[in-house]
């Protein structure tokens, strides 16, 4: 699923023009009888259209300028923590309401906050499906580097059978945990087949690169986010600790994603 209501496949002519004036202005020195020239990027100043334009998946694109958007992305924040907050919000109603808002910066801090790529490029892509057996409620995708990465993301509960009274795992986490299970078994199986779901969100102008066509489990990781943060104790982290470890698989609770994503706005890069 798209994230822009706009299809940023395409320019107007408009959008070309500055877009041409702006690639002029940066070339800083040229070399009499010789192709090569010195640019100073001037990307941040591009038009909107042309920097999803130029990216791999123009629709899924996240925008870094958009994260200087301090006051808005700030109220954003703060709606969120209101909503994951209401005790008859569950897992559906959050999605929606990022949906909704296209609040899509919450989500894609996870980033920012746990990993090393996604400073190069970022997309995100909601209810992302494998094949007809599964859907990831958000994919990650981001680059550094060494290339893409791709983070799956499982919403859980915020409230209910988070965790039980030792701080072993509850109904809630429990359950996204044997969901990603199920998802890393269909990709080690059935990654090559996604070649085909990225194809139509791609641009035309590109083409996929390796990492989405070969299955590469060091790019791969899961994330399961589920409770609030008095939902987890001493015994509780310590498991977190170990399923990253020995699972690949992160566990959140959305008092992380308010934290997260507080500190990514103003940021440069994803």
């Amino acid at each position: 699923m798209k994230i822009h209501s706009r299809n940023y496949c395409t320019l107007t002519q408009e959008e070309k023009d500055k877009w041409e004036i702006l690639k002029e202005k940066e070339i800083v020195q040229g070399f009499e009888n010789s192709d090569i020239v010195i640019r100073k990027s001037r990307y941040r100043e591009y038009p909107v259209a042309v920097r999803h334009y130029k990216s791999l998946f123009p629709n899924n694109h996240l925008d870094i300028v958009d994260l200087q958007q301090i006051e808005y992305l700030t109220s954003l924040t703060e709606e969120y923590l209101a909503i994951v907050g209401n005790p008859n919000s569950n897992e559906r109603s959050i999605l929606n309401w990022i949906r909704k808002e296209r609040a899509y910066f919450i989500i894609a801090s996870i980033m920012k906050g746990y990993y090393s790529f996604g400073h190069h490029d970022a997309f995100i892509f909601p209810e992302f499906q494998l094949g007809n057996t599964y859907q990831v409620d958000f994919l990650i995708v981001g680059k550094n580097s060494g290339g893409y990465e791709f983070i799956f993301v499982e919403l859980e509960h915020p409230h209910k059978n988070i965790t039980l009274a030792n701080g072993h795992l509850g109904d809630a986490m429990r359950k996204g945990e044997r969901q990603v299970i199920d998802w890393k078994y269909w990709l080690e199986s059935n990654y090559g087949t996604l070649y085909e779901t990225f194809k139509k969100y791609k641009s035309p102008r590109q083409d996929l690169t390796e990492e989405f066509i070969k299955y590469d489990s060091s790019r791969i990781h899961y994330v399961v986010v589920a409770g609030k943060r008095n939902n987890f104790n001493d015994r509780t982290y310590q498991l977190k600790r170990q399923k990253r470890l020995s699972e690949n698989i992160l566990m959140l609770h959305y008092d992380n994603l308010y934290d997260l994503a507080k500190a990514l706005i103003g940021e440069p890069t994803y």
